[in-house]
């Protein structure tokens, strides 16, 4: 009898222990499904991050190189249209002009419709500039302020042409003639001070916040000026449109496409005033839209008329061009600008070329 109650507890205890083995084996198991879900969830976060992080450094990649590609077919649209302005000029030269005015097709603005945008340009006659290089020819010595003393004529034409700048205070003719030494020892070869209102390095040694030295030689393009002593950013806002840069000097004025302000900054030989406004007036209205064909006509006509004006500096035909071209392409604009050089009817060739300021 006992035996079997011994046999039954024991079978009792075997089925409690069984059951007690079985539920710490699910709970085991159950702790291990959720330890397997929390690695599983860890290790897809961390693919997902993965994902995401390729996912932006290929698509910032992916820009830069579309970007670039856009930028490089831009740019070859643009040099594009400096051949088509390199045409226009020769077909002009072919023509057998013998002088350049407004009228005439190369001023037209040209605008294309392009598969991913459009391009313009138009043409700048830069001989209606006056050429701050013309200064690297120069006398030997500058006179009192407001003399002419040993002013060579591309001086004194800069004089008369600072002198009439749309400024809230024009300058003197005193002003004028220091910031023309000035300019012109920044552009001349030798250390040598200009005059009364010159500056070489000795000048700009001293300069703060940083110090320098005179260029002393031609400059490539117009934004130099402002490092030139007496040189303020209103007078350059107003000179910048008047003036130019060819990389030779010894270049004239086209008569038919200066502009009023460099029209008064030619007078007789010695005289540093601008052309006054009644002379102004008559020079506008004789050249009209069409022209002078000849400086000969010119000659004909107050205030020319006499030889009392220096016209060693003026010309009626030009061989050096701004071309400024633009383009859209995929919603983006581009923009650049050559400098061209007509040679006869046979040759037009890019002597400079910009993708920022000129």
């Amino acid at each position: 009898m006992s035996a079997r109650v011994g046999s039954g507890h024991d079978s009792i205890r075997g089925r409690m222990h069984g059951r007690l083995r079985g539920r710490m084996k699910g709970r085991l198991r159950g702790r291990m499904k959720g330890a397997a879900l929390v690695v599983a969830l860890l290790a897809v976060a961390i693919v997902v991050l993965l994902a995401v992080a390729l996912s932006s450094d290929f698509l910032l990649l992916f820009r830069r190189v579309e970007n670039q590609l856009h930028a490089e077919q831009a740019q070859s649209f643009l040099r594009g249209a400096e051949g088509v302005a390199r045409a226009v000029l020769l077909q002009d030269a072919q023509r057998g002009n013998q002088h350049d005015s407004f009228d005439e097709p190369w001023h037209d603005e040209l605008r294309y419709a392009t598969d991913y945008g459009w391009i313009s340009g138009n043409l700048e006659d830069m001989q209606g500039r006056f050429n701050i290089n013309n200064l690297t020819q120069r006398g030997t010595a500058s006179g009192q302020p407001g003399t002419t003393g040993q002013l060579t004529a591309a001086q004194q034409q800069l004089i008369r042409l600072l002198q009439v700048l749309p400024l809230e205070q024009p300058l003197t003719l005193e002003a004028a003639q220091t910031l023309t030494e000035a300019i012109t020892d920044w552009v001349d070869s030798d250390d040598d001070v200009t005059g009364f209102g010159g500056a070489e390095n000795d000048a700009y040694a001293d300069l703060e916040p940083t110090a320098g030295r005179a260029a002393n030689r031609a400059i490539a393009a117009p934004s130099e000026l402002r490092w030139v002593v007496g040189m303020t950013p209103e007078i350059y806002r107003a000179l910048a449109p008047l003036i130019t840069t060819w990389p030779i000097a010894g270049g004239v004025l086209n008569i038919n496409t200066a502009p009023p302000q460099v029209l008064a900054s030619l007078n007789a030989k010695g005289d540093l005033a601008p052309l006054s406004k009644v002379e102004l007036e008559t020079l506008l209205e004789a050249r009209g839209e069409i022209g002078f064909e000849s400086v000969e006509a010119v000659l004909a006509i107050p205030p020319f008329a006499g030889g009392n004006v220096d016209t060693s500096l003026i010309a009626v035909a030009s061989d050096w061009f701004m071309l400024h071209a633009e383009t859209e392409f995929s919603g983006r604009r581009y923009r650049a600008t050559s400098l061209l050089q007509r040679q006869g009817d046979e040759r037009v060739q890019v002597v400079a070329r910009s993708y920022g300021e000129w």
